[in-house]
């Protein structure tokens, strides 16, 4: 059972994050029409697409690298509030991971810790303030028990999107804090997060992609 995930891997999880904003576009775009501007999904989907398209430019170095480089591209590509954030979280994340070859599930863990300070100190928001963080911070205290407990790569990973998924859920009973969805106060109950299904969408990525690893 594959217990890494090497700089080849990465590279095809960028590539299978890319494919799910694509395939969701319109389901965040129809998310983000009730909280904001409706513009999420074509931001997440043009954004990556860009990060995937630059993948044979970035030199096999280490998967700090890439993640930094995709960053760049993603700032560049979509200048606005998720296209900033998911940058910010990106180049942190690659930060720490700098000169590694393959990640553990603790690499994983200490990755995410990375994305979940850089969104908060860029966004200035917390958990339960109806963000990309209530599904971000799940996964990244799924991926500190699974690694404490031991836990086989696959199933940490599975356990850290369930874990997004539900965060991602959980903020339709949350009432909006930050930006402009922020300004529906209470009508804000009700509606999912596009910034949580965003992050949700992330951690899918990887489930995907190691779950088919297993049956391909």
């Amino acid at each position: 059972m594959k217990e890494t995930l090497t700089l080849a891997d990465m590279r095809n999880i960028l590539i299978e994050i890319t494919r799910l904003m694509d395939e969701q576009k319109d389901y965040l775009c129809q998310l983000d029409g009730a909280l904001g501007d409706g513009d999420i999904g074509l931001t997440m989907s043009k954004g990556f697409r860009a990060v995937t398209e630059n993948l044979p430019n970035i030199p096999d170095e280490n998967i700090g690298i890439v993640l930094m480089r995709s960053a760049l591209v993603m700032g560049e590509t979509v200048a606005s509030t998720m296209g900033t954030l998911m940058a910010s979280a990106l180049i942190r994340g690659g930060k720490v991971m700098q000169g590694k070859a393959e990640l553990h599930v603790e690499d994983l863990f200490t990755m995410t810790s990375a994305m979940v300070q850089a969104l908060v100190e860029r966004g200035k928001a917390k958990v339960g303030d109806k963000t990309i963080l209530d599904s971000i911070v799940p996964a990244m205290n799924a991926l500190e028990a699974a690694h404490q407990a031991g836990k086989p790569l696959k199933e940490a990973i599975n356990d850290a999107y369930a874990a997004a998924e539900d965060g991602a859920k959980r903020t339709i009973g949350m009432q909006s804090r930050h930006g402009r969805a922020g300004r529906y106060l209470e009508r804000s109950i009700g509606h999912q997060d596009p910034g949580a299904a965003v992050g949700a969408l992330f951690f899918k990525g990887f489930a995907n992609y190691v779950n088919n690893q297993e049956t391909g």
